[in-house]
């Protein structure tokens, strides 16, 4: 679990299925996530697919609190093969779009992948009318790398998706500047997270050479 103040991310489990659900049924949240203005799934098939998910580990969901209420889930894909690389996805709850939360979930995610986990590169896709989510990427360290042109369909009208990638190296690069720019006022928390993980690092490493 991480904890910046109000804001923890935890492992979604089963008991979170009817807000995950809740996301898949909202029509801005899913035209703007992945380009689907209207979902007809059952919550018995998104059961089933979040069971799949955690049985096969090609999915991974985040789910995001703040001050004790769902208010989002990240999404980690993986990819198999080398090399080591993964896709992320970010949905939120819509009164918390204009917040910070977008940019501060999509560093966490990033963080997650190249500091704990040591990937090599991260993948992100987003529609071409979804401005927001473009800014938040690129804040995370993501570059346009290209664009599927008017491959999406929705709403009567073919769009682009756009492809976006962010690698370890030129992640690091940057990192710090990333990390205070994009966490804003939870960076000093974050900074507080990392400081107690590395001295509980630290102090196993002393107790294994004992």
């Amino acid at each position: 679990m991480i904890e910046l103040g109000k804001l923890r991310y935890l492992p979604f489990s089963m008991e979170n299925l009817e807000f995950g659900y809740s996301l898949e049924q909202d029509a801005l949240t899913t035209f703007f996530s992945r380009g689907i203005a209207i979902n007809l799934q059952g919550i018995e098939s998104y059961k089933k697919m979040v069971e799949e998910d955690i049985s096969t580990g090609n999915r991974k969901r985040i789910l995001i609190t703040y001050d004790g209420n769902e208010i989002g889930i990240g999404s980690i894909y993986e990819n198999q093969g080398m090399p080591k690389k993964a896709g992320v996805g970010l949905m939120l709850r819509r009164d918390f779009w204009n917040s910070h939360i977008g940019s501060v979930s999509t560093i966490i995610l990033v963080e997650m992948l190249f500091y704990f986990m040591d990937y090599h590169r991260i993948e992100a896709w987003s529609a071409e009318y979804n401005r927001r989510a473009h800014r938040v990427l690129e804040r995370a360290g993501f570059v346009l790398e290209g664009k599927l042109r008017e491959s999406l369909y929705t709403n009567g009208k073919y769009y682009s998706w756009y492809i976006f990638g962010n690698l370890r190296k030129e992640y690091y690069e940057r990192r710090e500047n990333i990390l205070k720019e994009g966490m804003m006022e939870y960076y000093d928390e974050y900074r507080r997270f990392l400081e107690i993980f590395l001295k509980d690092d630290r102090s196993n490493n002393e107790n294994s050479k004992k």
